[in-house]
Parts: C-alpha cells; structure tokens; sequence
C-alpha cells in the first residue's frame, strides 16, 4: 500500500495525446486530494505544515507563532471578531444609522401585477405636494444593470412592463415619511395585465410575451435565460456500470431571513461626487451598477459598506431601490434615505432559486462512483441575478467532494414570475 490506490472508474490505462496531455476518460484517477495528476496518493511527512499552507518553509506544526503569520492557520486558537469591539460598545452603524444633514425620506411604488404593460403613469398630483422634492420613474433610469456584464437585464424601475408583483414603478422623496407615503400613493398608473407564468416547466414553452428580449442571446420564443452543458469521462461506459441509482429531487425557494432590512442613503456633493451607504455584501457590484445606470465615471461613485446585519448572500445584488435612493438625490439636490420594512424585504428577494432535479448515479462492484448524469431545472425568477451563476454551480458542484469517471450536466434556467416573494409576504402579514 505503500504507492497508495488506484481508482479507475469506467476505462482505464495511461493513453495520452502527441502533446502530453491525458484524454477524457482515459486517465487514471488517484486518492482524492493525493494530488491532481499523480495516480497514486503519496505519503504525507505528518511533522511538517501542507505544502498548500506554507510546507515549503519546513516549518514544524503545533501551536507556534509562525503558524498564523506564515500559513495563517488559526485552528486550536482563541481569535477575537475583528469587529467585536464596535458591536459590543455599539459603535458599529448599519444602514439605518446613517443620519446626513438635509436629508429626504424616500419610498417606492411597486406593481400590485406579476406581468403587466405600463400604458401609462401619471406623476402630477405627487409632484403638486407640499413637503415633495422629487418624483422619478422608469423614464429617469433607461440604463440597464445586473449582477454580471453579460445579463444586464434590471431597470433602477420598470420601463414598459412590469415582471413581478413588487417590481419597481416609480420612486417618490419628501421632507418626511406620511408625506411621501401619501405622494406615492397620488401616483396613477394604467396597466395592461398580460398572462403570466407561475411554473417552471410553463417557462420552457414558447411565448407571446417572453419576460426579456435578450436580442442575439435570446433562445427561440421561449424564457430560457441559460443552458449549460459540462461533460468529462467515459459516458458510454459509465452506463454500463452495474449499479445505478436514479432519483428525483425538488427544492423550495428560500429567503436568507436576515436580522436587518435593506437601507440606503445616497447624497451628491457640489462637485457631482456620488457617495452611498449601504450594507451591501459585495459593494464593488453596487460601484459597478451605479455607474451604469446614473452614467457617470466609478472614480465619481464611493460606496459605503456600513456593518451587515445580516445577509448570508441576500445582499449581494446591486439592488434598484440603491440606484432609486441616487435617482432621487440627484433630482432633489438633498440625500435622500430608503429604508424597507420587512414585507418590503420579500419583494426584491434573490433568495434560492427554486429547482428541479433528475439524477443518476453509476457504481461499480466495489461501490465506487463511476459516474453521475444530472438534468437540472432551475427557476430563475424574473430577472437573471444570480440565476446563471446557479445554473453552473448546480452542474460544477456535483463533482466537488469525490472522484468519478464520468459527469454529464444538462443545467436550464427558466424565467418566471415567481410566487415566491408573496408567500413570504403572506407570512409576514
């Protein structure tokens, strides 16, 4: 045993190519983790740091200095919060207490449709009030943004139609909150209510109406947002396994439930600066879609990333009602603040996307995986988000904690209006 094992799922032996290279589903596979290309698993000298921590130094394990400045291992450590110290003397300021001088109160006003045209909207009794400093729709934020450059396929608020029940119509700011509450309300839009889709499998069928034209990218009529295909290994051999085991899997969408709601302040400076505190997980998307959407150079946007009360991912987006806090304050001249109350929470949420899930699984005698086969639906909601990124993870993951000898993924994500965020409203109510 002293070379370790061999694990040589479907066909085996060493063939390789004229340039070196081993092919697909002819190469021998090793221990998992015993190092990459060598087929046999190596002993491991248990007196000396892993090389992928810092081992080339040599230096010995155990509860040594070097250990977290050289390898930055910390396991067996007491090791504070790195911002402990602000929470517990309650220094720490998250979105909702940020406090600028001259500042507005902003709100929102969302379609009470899944999938609708706008026909029109009308604006003029909000901006007749007293105490009203600006009202913005789509008209102000023609600038598509997104999570990636290639999906840009969010309005700061909706253009021509709305996608889903909460989707962003027009933004109002006012010197205090009943009033832009009542501004919001004096907002008249004429809608026309189109058939909308509520199931995954609708959304693979052509269309009259697909949610998005996605132009050259688009896929026939139909609201299939992403196909992804990954496949490695021996597939034909790989079914003539002796053993398989075939199963369906469904998951529910899910909210990340975080403690703190979204909160935002923006606020321009005499110099047409922008800067905007949010407690945004990853504020260089925020930079990114800022940018975008007002159309402005990012050297001209800073982004603050107050503490996070919580987000485990569901503050990750650049967010509409952050480019509509910006909107706001340019018009208006004042900074202006948007906080969400908890059914607000619910109807931008980009929590898991629901999915579906047909699997297969290939074993030989000694009950090794021989390979895995995998058809993933996945409900991407009516915007892209992190849809795509889902569509891939679900296919790359599979393979993440073992070795096999074959992988086939066919991975779809759909667009639908999900009814996901009005359920959770429902239980909040």
């Amino acid at each position: 045993m002293a070379k370790g094992y061999r694990q040589a799922p479907g066909k085996s032996g060493d063939k390789k190519r004229t340039d070196g290279k081993r092919v697909a589903g002819q190469q021998d596979f090793g221990v998992p983790g015993s190092g990459g290309s060598n087929p046999h698993s190596n002993l491991q000298d248990l007196d000396y740091v892993p090389e992928s921590v810092g081992g080339w130094k040599k230096q010995p394990r155990g509860p040594h200095v070097h250990d977290r400045h050289i390898t930055g291992m910390t396991i067996g450590k007491s090791v504070p919060l790195v911002d402990s110290n602000w929470k517990v003397t309650g220094q720490a300021e998250y979105g909702d207490d940020i406090r600028l001088q001259g500042e507005l109160v902003g709100k929102i006003l969302r379609s009470p449709h899944h999938y609708a045209l706008i026909k029109s909207i009308d604006t003029s009794a909000a901006e007749a009030m007293d105490g009203v400093f600006a009202v913005a729709t789509g008209q102000d934020s023609v600038n598509k943004f997104g999570v990636l450059p290639v999906t840009k396929d969010e309005h700061a608020m909706a253009q021509d139609k709305v996608r889903h029940v909460g989707d962003l119509v027009a933004c109002v700011c006012a010197i205090d909150e009943a009033t832009a509450i009542e501004a919001m309300n004096a907002i008249i839009v004429d809608y026309e209510v189109l058939p909308s889709i509520h199931d995954m499998e609708d959304g693979l069928k052509d269309s009259e109406h697909p949610i998005h034209d996605r132009g050259k990218y688009h896929i026939g009529e139909s609201n299939v947002q992403k196909r992804v295909f990954q496949q490695f290994g021996d597939l034909d051999g790989m079914k003539q396994a002796p053993f398989i085991h075939e199963s369906d899997w469904e998951t529910a969408g899910l909210h990340h439930g975080f403690t703190e709601p979204h909160a935002v302040v923006a606020h321009w400076d005499p110099a047409g600066r922008l800067t905007v505190w949010t407690p945004q997980q990853v504020p260089h998307y925020l930079h990114r879609g800022l940018s975008a959407v007002l159309d402005i150079p990012m050297h001209q946007i800073n982004v603050h990333r107050t503490f996070v009360g919580g987000g485990f991912g569901g503050k990750s987006d650049p967010f509409p009602h952050e480019m509509c806090a910006a909107i706001l304050a340019r018009k208006s001249g004042r900074p202006v603040r948007i906080n969400f109350d908890r059914e607000e929470v619910y109807w931008i949420n980009r929590g898991r996307h629901p999915s579906r899930i047909q699997m297969g699984v290939f074993a030989d005698n000694e009950g090794r995986i021989a390979g895995i086969e995998t058809d993933a639906l996945i409900d991407g909601g009516a915007f892209a988000s992190f849809g795509h990124v889902t569509t891939y993870y679900n296919g790359v993951l599979h393979t993440a904690p073992y070795e096999i000898g074959a992988f086939n993924y066919t991975g779809l994500e759909c667009g639908q209006i999900s009814l996901q965020a009005e359920q959770c409203v429902a239980m909040v109510r």
